[in-house]
């Protein structure tokens, strides 16, 4: 089995956001760089650091770095026990 999660860091470290749905965990990476991304304009030099890709995202404001990241970590089916069933 399949297991995202979110990770990150922003004034601190972000909450992780598990789940076996990776749309779901990048829906949740994507509000969060848009939401920092609308309330601010980087500055000229930071711009070029700012993106939004299907595994990460950086925002860096007037020096501040925003990073989140998709881990992918597949979970062992435990024996005997079917994979649907996991």
């Amino acid at each position: 089995m399949t297991i995202y999660i979110l990770h990150g860091y922003t004034d601190g470290l972000i909450d992780p956001i598990p789940s076996t749905d990776y749309e779901e965990v990048y829906a949740a990476m994507k509000a969060a760089y848009e939401e920092i991304m609308a309330n601010v304009e980087p500055d000229d030099p930071d711009r070029e650091y700012c993106f939004l890709e299907g595994w990460s995202a950086t925002a860096v404001v007037h020096g501040d770095w925003m990073e989140w990241q998709i881990a992918e970590l597949e979970l062992p089916v435990p024996n005997g026990q079917p994979a649907s069933q996991a």
